[in-house]
This record gives structure tokens, C-alpha cells and sequence, in this order.
């Protein structure tokens, strides 16, 4: 368990990372030593970087050997596009419907609740899809905070599974804060909707820094908690 708990954080990127002014930072915090969630960002190109989050179902070493999975495919897929001219890397929706297909085939019985992004470095442009994934990724920017729209299935429940790719410029300041479920466990109120409601006001002080939000939170005042818990960060703060 330690042996793998320390190749996993060595699968994931350095944080803080800087890319043309946007700033990627991350958080990962297991509720045992193996997580199943799973994020990573990187440049495609040179005027692209695609980020993802993902959670998949259970705890322990099935769970984390599927991010291994998932790693492995992003990697595969920007080397396809740097070196085979395959742009299956630089479409969200294509990307959910290869995970799908490779978590299917796997035939392990775990499934993953992903946000997939990419970023066009030269039009401040999110392409981005979403299979089943709560909370939403949240949008701050000097008009307040919001949560992007969308649904589709997780990844490796059925093959039929369809996603769809959504589009928002992005603002000239803004931070976009991509959390998993995890997050809505260790909230006070005792539904969804109210959790929900309680985590996307966290977001309404303005352009707190991640380890402001991670205080307004209250993970840095948590003892032991039921799920993982992965947060992702996009800022440009100009």
C-alpha cells in the first residue's frame, strides 16, 4: 500500500505550474493510502493544454490501479497527436468515449466520474465534457461564481453512453476549481441540493487563493474523512 501510495503521487504534475499565464495547481488527500481519484493538466502543442479530473467508484488498490489506466491513455493519446497525427486528444467528448471503451473492455466492474478540459492558449477558450461528474466545476470570476452546465454517464457503466462537448470563453481574470464528490461528504448540511448550494457559495468571497478556499472548506481541519478527495485549479489572476 505504501509502495503504491508513493507511485501515484509520482503519476501526478507538479503543482504549481505556470503555461502562458494560466495557472494549474492540485490537491489530492486519500482516505486510505491508495486514491481512486486522479487529475493531471499538460500542454498539447503549442497553443493548447488539456486538464482532467476524474473519480472512480470503490477505494483501494482496484480503484487506484483504474487511474493508472487512465493515466496511461492520456499519455498515449498526446504522443499519438504529437507523433501520428491523431487529434483524438484535443476532443473531450472523443476522449470520455475512449476511456468508456477501455474501462469496458478492462472487465473490473469500477467505473469513473471524469471532466475532461482543453484550453486554447491563444483565445482563452474551454472546450470541455463531463461523464456524471458532481460537484460541477466551478467558474469564479469578477461576475460572481457559477457552476458549468453539463452530464453524460460515467465511464465504464454501458457502451451506449453518450457525452457532449460545451464551449465558454474564458474571462480575462478567473479561477476554475474542479472538485470530486468527496468534497459533499464532509460538508455540514444533510442533502444533496443543500450541499451543492453550501459549496458553490464557498466560491462567492471572490478570487480566494486555493489554500484560502481549501480553509472556507474546512480541509485543512479534517481528521480523517470517507471518500478521497481531488481538487483541480485553473487561474489567471491579470
Amino acid at each position: 500500500q505504501q509502495a503504491g501510495r508513493h507511485v501515484q503521487m509520482r503519476m501526478l504534475p507538479q503543482s504549481p505550474v505556470e503555461i502562458d499565464g494560466f495557472r494549474f495547481s492540485h490537491s489530492v488527500i486519500p482516505s486510505l493510502y491508495l486514491s481512486g481519484d486522479y487529475t493531471d493538466y499538460f500542454r498539447v502543442g503549442e497553443g493548447h493544454v488539456v486538464f482532467v479530473i476524474a473519480d472512480v467508484s470503490g477505494h483501494g488498490s482496484s480503484s487506484a490501479f483504474v487511474t493508472v489506466l487512465l493515466k496511461n491513455l492520456l499519455a498515449r493519446k498526446r504522443s499519438d497527436y504529437l507523433h501520428r497525427d491523431d487529434f483524438t486528444i484535443m476532443n473531450p467528448v472523443e476522449m470520455l468515449q475512449r476511456a468508456n471503451r477501455d474501462l469496458l473492455e478492462l472487465g473490473i466492474g469500477k467505473f469513473a466520474t471524469v471532466v475532461i478540459g482543453l484550453i486554447d492558449l491563444d483565445t482563452s477558450t474551454l472546450k470541455y465534457s463531463i461523464a456524471g461528474h458532481l460537484p460541477l466545476p466551478v467558474l469564479v470570476s469578477e461576475e460572481g461564481c457559477q457552476f458549468l452546465h453539463g452530464a453524460g454517464t460515467a465511464v465504464g457503466i454501458m457502451e451506449e453512453a453518450e457525452y457532449e462537448e460545451h464551449s465558454v470563453r474564458l474571462p480575462a481574470r478567473f479561477m476554475l476549481a474542479l472538485f470530486t464528490d468527496g468534497i459533499l461528504e464532509i460538508l455540514p448540511p444533510d442533502n444533496l441540493v443543500d450541499k451543492e448550494k453550501y459549496f458553490l457559495e464557498a466560491f462567492s468571497h471572490g478570487f480566494e487563493s486555493p489554500m484560502q478556499l481549501s480553509h472556507r472548506l474546512g480541509l485543512d481541519r479534517i481528521d480523517t474523512i470517507p471518500d478521497d478527495i481531488a481538487a483541480l485549479y485553473v487561474e489567471r489572476r491579470n
